[in-house]
């Protein structure tokens, strides 16, 4: 008999087709429970979850949508079952509204041993949507909205895209990752990195060892890291630039012919200074760039400092 070989790259796309399809499919999983709500103006979600995963996006109009998703031993179940219905009273499950809030708490009774289900939310809210969303374990996604979003997890990543507002971040390791975002974001992890892309804002970071990866920023940052790297490239410096690692190193890319005040100090600082006054040292790098102006503060215990222009 003989035998025919695939190549490898043929395997590989398949493999892939076989993966996009698994997910396509997922997608469209009809939701197990549906509940809609009216709002009279902007409103306000509150989720606390234990550990099942919420997605929220912003739609125009006024309605709320709040879909859940079930799982039961990893299969998806689309319809009333007595085996569901049966592991779901070992949950609080509250989906309602009072006054312009809309509250979906899911909650593992105490003492009900492990659980069957893999529960997990999409919301459509108005993009006027205040949130505060709470996860001892599941990813949170945000997506479309403007106003004030308060998220946190236990471990989940966290993703917030194309929205506006404020974000206040909490996490103890999960990643957080904001794309096309205009307002202010204030971000505490325990460990998990960091990634921003498009911000005009102003951004606070502090991460007790995750990388930080900072892209497209027109604001000021204040950035920190316990142990981690810190990367950010700006496309405009208004008001400061601090940047403190207790051992990564530190890159920053800042538009040329700024005003600064540098102060780097590093295990070695590196950078190609223009219309410059100061003191310049392998490890240490305090003067004025342009007769100065914006503070630019980059310093790490250990790690390699460098300042680039572009």
């Amino acid at each position: 008999m003989k035998l025919f070989k695939i190549p490898f790259t043929c395997l590989t796309l398949l493999f892939l087709a076989m993966q996009f399809s698994a997910i396509a499919s997922d997608s469209k999983a009809d939701p197990y429970l549906t509940k809609q709500f009216t709002l009279n103006g902007s409103g306000n979600l509150k989720v606390e979850t234990s550990g099942a995963s919420v997605a929220v996006t912003g739609a125009s109009g006024n309605e709320v949508i709040v879909d859940m998703y079930v799982k039961l031993n990893g299969r998806e179940i689309e319809m009333e079952d007595t085996e569901v219905e049966n592991e779901l009273k070992n949950y609080t499950l509250d989906i309602s509204k009072s006054g312009n809030t809309i509250a979906i708490i899911v909650k593992k009774r105490n003492n009900s041993g492990r659980s069957k289900l893999n529960l997990s939310f999409k919301v459509q809210v108005p993009t006027e949507m205040s949130s505060k969303v709470q996860s001892s374990g599941g990813s949170i996604s945000v997506d479309g909205l403007n106003g004030e979003q308060d998220i946190a997890t236990s471990g989940g990543s966290i993703q917030v895209i194309n929205s506006s507002g404020y974000v206040n971040s909490h996490s103890s390791g999960g990643s957080l990752s904001v794309e096309n975002f205009e307002g202010n974001i204030d971000v505490q992890s325990s460990g998990g990195s960091v990634k921003v892309n498009q911000l005009t804002g102003d951004l606070k970071v502090n991460t007790s060892g995750g990388s930080v990866n900072l892209e497209g920023i027109n604001g000021s940052i204040a950035a920190s890291t316990s142990g981690g790297s810190i990367r950010a490239q700006l496309t405009n410096v208004e008001k400061e630039l601090s940047m403190r690692s207790s051992g990564g190193s530190i890159t920053a890319v800042v538009p040329d012919g700024l005003g600064l005040d540098l102060d780097l100090a590093g295990g070695r600082v590196n950078s190609k200074l223009s219309n410059f006054s100061g003191e310049v040292k392998k490890d240490r790098i305090l003067g004025k760039i342009n007769g100065g102006g914006i503070p630019v503060t980059m310093q790490s215990s250990g790690g390699s400092i460098n300042l680039e222009f572009n």
